[in-house]
């Protein structure tokens, strides 16, 4: 900057940490320190203190050093107490604390020299595993109602009391079957999986429970081993893992179809529901089934009520009505049909008889006579064959008359009433009046007494 418009020390500070934040590598909380623990000062809440290099072989010249600061959050995960001179491992991010103009590590995990191997072992098995897709199969449910429980864990008393207590106070009737197993040291993976196959080979268990109690990440290495992993994800049986710690995550948490903070917590989840729950359940769900069934059946007695009361078998004489009457108006139309017709061919013939009259001079008659027989032949041909034409149209006509006739229905027993030749209802009907009864086979004459005239 020129002489003429200076920086302030909050303008260089700020530019300062604008250059930091900047870093790709030292702003994104990924950046790994080693060094030796010093000007630590335990507090109650945030964490302050000092790394440096390992001053073993080193001149002062070379001794270099860094401030840090680990927020109360992120310090209440570590599992050990610091000490000054202590090797350690951090992870954090480097930025500017402007208040002094200094740069310092923010810390967000820290470990001591030994376990960060560890944790970078951790890493590769799970980038592995992960790109594998073995974290990605389907996560099974956990049955609600389980019989048989199988717990893969160690002798550790301890552990077996508290699930044992758990399942039997929540559900007694569960049958639970320990297949115990180292859970720590070089040995302890390879009994783990085979336990787990064996739980599998056995094939009558609802549940499989993976537990072990807390510890340091070393304790619980043999629960990141690769075969672990792959014994629970190839399971047929689900299963929970219940590893160390609520902020520990081990490999068979993630291959699992469900992890618990804890051995006790496991035997919650696996036994769900308590047996008075259950029994409480049983019970809503009876009176749930007894109330649709009465539902169900009032409804098909009103279903069954409404059909009685349906005209079709409460009436069924009102069934033959509409057809009784198309009968009628089918014989109405066709008498109607045949007088017309006559009629036409009478005036027909009556106009030709009278042009045939005014058509008569005396040199013209024979010729006329025989034009006019000639035409009355035709006429008597062609009006016999229309009449054997329209007679047998008729007579398919009453045949199918016939089938509708209400003779027929008379056959089957039933009968009308008349009055004066006419046909009645119980709408024209006073008492005294006389009626024509009408059988198949006859007829009667009977007094009206009473009417019961109906809408």
């Amino acid at each position: 900057m020129p002489k003429d418009n200076p920086l302030t020390i909050g303008q260089l500070t700020r530019y300062i940490g604008r250059k930091f934040d900047a870093d790709p590598y030292l702003s994104q909380r990924n950046l790994w320190v080693v060094g030796e623990l010093t000007d630590y000062r335990p507090s109650s809440r945030h964490q302050y203190f000092a790394i440096k290099d390992d001053t073993e072989g080193l001149a002062p010249k070379d001794q270099y050093k860094i401030k840090a600061v680990m927020f109360q959050s992120a310090f209440a995960k570590v599992p050990f107490d610091l000490e000054n001179g202590m090797k350690i491992l951090v992870r954090g991010r480097v930025a500017v604390y402007p208040n002094r103009g200094e740069y310092q590590l923010y810390v967000e995990q820290l470990e001591e020299v030994g376990t960060g191997s560890l944790q970078v072992a951790f890493q590769q098995m799970y980038q592995k595993l992960k790109a594998e897709g073995l974290f990605d199969l389907p996560k099974r449910s956990i049955p609600p109602f389980p019989k048989r429980v199988a717990i893969v864990t160690s002798n550790d008393a301890a552990v077996k009391h508290d699930m044992i207590t758990t399942f039997r106070r929540r559900n007694p009737l569960i049958q639970l079957v320990f297949y115990p197993t180292k859970v720590q040291g070089n040995d302890a993976a390879p009994m783990i999986a085979r336990q787990i196959k064996r739980v599998n080979e056995t094939g009558n268990f609802d549940t499989l429970i993976v537990a072990r109690g807390g510890g340091s990440r070393g304790d619980l290495w043999p629960f990141n081993e690769e075969v672990v992993g792959r014994a629970i994800a190839a399971s047929e049986i689900p299963v929970i893992s219940s590893v160390g710690h609520e902020t520990d995550t081990t490999i068979a948490d993630l291959a699992a179809d469900d992890r618990q903070a804890t051995p006790t917590a496991a035997a919650v989840k696996a036994s769900a529901w308590e047996l008075v729950e259950i029994k409480a359940e049983l019970k809503r769900s009876q009176l749930e089934l007894i109330n649709g069934i009465q539902a169900k059946l009032k409804l098909a007695n009103q279903t069954l009520r409404h059909l009685r009361e349906s005209y079709p078998l409460s009436q069924p004489e009102r069934l033959i009505e509409r057809p009784l009457q198309q009968v009628d108006d089918l014989k109405m139309r066709l008498i109607q049909f045949q007088v017309h017709r006559l009629q036409a061919k009478h005036e027909q013939l009556q106009q030709l008889d009278h042009r045939l009259q005014l058509q008569s001079p005396v040199n013209g008659v024979k010729r006329n006579q025989l034009q006019l027989q000639h035409l009355v032949a035709n006429l008597k041909q062609v009006s016999q064959l229309d009449i054997l034409q329209r007679s047998q149209w008729v007579r398919n006509l009453v045949g199918r008359l016939d089938a509708l006739s209400p003779l027929k229905v008379l056959e089957r027993g039933y009968s009308y009433a008349t009055r004066d030749n006419q046909v009645i209802s119980a709408q024209q009907l006073q008492p005294g009046d006389q009626l024509n009864l009408h059988f198949y086979d006859g007829n009667a004459e009977v007094t009206v007494d009473k009417v019961r005239k109906e809408d």
